[in-house]
Order: structure tokens, then sequence, then C-alpha cells
């Protein structure tokens, strides 16, 4: 089974029934990328099953977001279940950005959202649906065409088994989910596990750990990530955006990582997905 993946990247990860991982767009490229590099631009742009994905509707004027000059940013949308959590194309997905307030773009029959976003501009979107976890993905720049982003939409029972307290109503979180930067065995800078986060210059953070298992509990006290590599953070005021740091002994641990500008966006009742990366 696969870690839950939030944008496409090469995720591979043990068999657990919530191994939720933010592995977001802009590491679509293959597995052996370098943090920082450009992954942007074409690829292996396959559908939610790996297959050639489902047409997509023609782009119109009214499907820029923010100004001029555009790139095309294309994803797909997979509602996961807790008995399919490789998950299924979502219709109906409601896509929206702080960039283009008025401009709600709604996944087809196949899953699919086309649209095109400012260029070399800071941004971040919102996925909403019926019965799964409002999500936020982290700031992002793109710089050239970038399509075949695969995003799945976590089941509000499985957010309530990694944020039981969490109130929607008054409140914002972070999930975070360690994956592999490169495509080598790093040893034990390959592995999920001995990853401390800290949110600097924000003190009332609250980061809890969760255990290894199929149902990862949180764990009182814990200082560090297991090789479940999971980490949530709560405790943070809305309408901001904030920068997270992680550190390994003897490894490197990269919030800020291809398209991705290293910002988490928090926003009142939404789960911000951010991955952290790791390498020797």
């Amino acid at each position: 089974m696969r870690r839950l993946l939030f944008v496409t990247v090469a995720c591979v990860a043990p068999a657990t029934l919530l191994a939720v991982a933010a592995c977001v767009s802009g590491a679509k490229a293959t597995a052996n990328q370098k943090p920082d590099a450009d992954a942007t631009a074409s690829g292996n742009d396959g559908g939610v099953d790996g297959a050639e994905p489902d047409a997509v509707e023609e782009l119109t004027v009214g499907d820029a977001c923010g100004d001029a000059p555009y790139v095309t940013l294309g994803i797909y949308v997979v509602g996961l279940e807790l008995d399919n959590l490789d998950g299924s194309p979502l219709q109906g997905a409601a896509f929206t950005s702080p960039l283009c307030p008025s401009l709600v773009k709604y996944s087809d029959e196949g899953g699919n959202i086309l649209g095109q976003v400012s260029r070399d501009t800071p941004f971040y979107g919102r996925l909403q649906a019926q019965n799964y976890v409002s999500e936020l993905a982290p700031e992002e720049i793109f710089d050239a065409d970038s399509t075949g982003h695969k995003i799945d939409m976590i089941p509000t029972l499985v957010a309530s088994v990694l944020l039981p307290t969490f109130d929607a109503s008054s409140e914002t979180a972070i999930i975070v989910a360690v994956e592999k930067a490169t495509g080598d065995d790093g040893g034990a800078c390959s592995a999920y596990d001995g990853i401390t986060f800290t949110v600097p210059e924000h003190p009332e953070a609250v980061i809890t750990y969760f255990s290894a298992g199929t149902i990862p509990q949180p764990i009182p006290d814990g200082g560090a990530t297991t090789t479940e590599g999971i980490a949530a953070i709560t405790g943070l005021a809305s309408g901001q955006l904030v920068t997270l740091a992680g550190t390994k002994p003897g490894c490197n641990v990269y919030l800020k990582y291809q398209t991705q500008t290293g910002r988490v966006p928090l926003e009142t009742g939404f789960v911000s997905l951010m991955p952290a990366y790791v390498s020797p």
C-alpha cells in the first residue's frame, strides 16, 4: 500500500492504514532529483492509476488565476477511502486560491482540474469536497507548465484519528510527512524516523509525533518522528504563512524543495499538508 499522497512524487511506503504523506506537487519528478531542482516542466504525466489521464476541458480566459504571464497547471483529484487507500477519481472537488478569490474550478468525472496560474508568483490552493478534509497545499512558485499532479483527499474519519481534538470552526492544523529526497539508499538518512520539527519564531506551536503501526497513535511527550514519519502541528493562528524547520543528526531535512517555497499557509478549518524530504 502506498503512503497517502497529496500531490505526486515517487512515493512508496510500508503498509499502513493512516500513513498520511504530504507529497506535494512540485516534487512530481523522478525520485533522484535533488532538492530545489526545477520539477515543473514535462515528465511522465499519468492518470490516477498510472494510465493515460482522461481528457480535460479546454482552457478559457476565465480559467486564469492571477496576472499574466501564465503557466498551465493540471491536477488529478483522488478520493481515498478506508477500504481503498489507492483511491478513485473524485468528481466535484472545488479548487480555489487566494490568488484569484472569484475563481472556483471543479474536478470533472475523471478527477481532472486544468487551469492557469501566474508565472513566478507565490501561489497556494485550497481543495474541498463533502466528507473529506478541507486541505491546503504548501506555497509554491511555478516557472513552467506543470501537469500530471495527483492530489489525494483525506476522509474526515481518517483525520479524526490523527487530529482528534481539531476544531474546524476555530483552529488550524498542519500534517507533516517525511519522504526520501533521492532514490538512492542513504541508510539512516533514507529512514523516516528521528526527525524533529520546529516552527521558528512560534513558541506557541504544539508538535505531536505518531507511533508506527496500522493505526498511528499520538505519542505523549514524543520528541521525534518514528518510522511512520508523521507529525502534526497545532496551536498556530490563522491568516499567516509559517516556515517549518526539520533536523536529523547527520542528515539533511528539506522543507524548501523544488517548486515549494518552504512556507505553509494557515486558514481556519483547513488542514495544511506539508512534506519534508530527508537525504544524506
